[in-house]
């Protein structure tokens, strides 16, 4: 495993990609041996979260989050490989902006969290 990463500052896209369907550019990825490998890389995506205070929240999440755990499993006996996936996702705080007191950076960052997860329910 390796230490703390310092933030990206790529920016991310979605792009459909044929045959893989809507991706997202530049994500980081980390292969883990172990459950213990796996929560460590947990923190340090946390730690690498932005959050910042608003009215309703002092550490309120300006960012989102998705933890993708692929499993691979191999067996001997028949060759085969069977894989599985698990999503764990963390939306951004959806505040009503009138209630958090927000003003110029911090009420721009809100538009763009409602906005994006107004997208999803598209």
């Amino acid at each position: 495993m390796e230490e703390i990463r310092a933030k990206s500052t790529k920016n991310h896209e979605l792009r459909e990609v044929s045959g893989q369907g809507v991706v997202v550019t530049n994500l980081h990825t980390q292969t883990c041996q172990s459950a213990k490998d796996m929560l460590k890389a947990m923190r340090i995506g946390n730690i690498n979260r932005t959050t910042g205070m608003t009215n309703m929240n002092e550490h309120s999440s300006r960012s989102h989050a998705i933890f993708q755990i692929v499993i691979e499993m191999a067996e001997d006996q028949s060759k085969s490989i069977k894989v599985g996936k698990l999503n764990l996702v963390d939306l951004a705080g959806s505040e009503r902006q009138s209630k958090t007191g927000a003003t110029g950076d911090r009420l721009k960052e809100a538009t763009k969290i409602n906005k994006a997860l107004s997208s999803l329910g598209k």
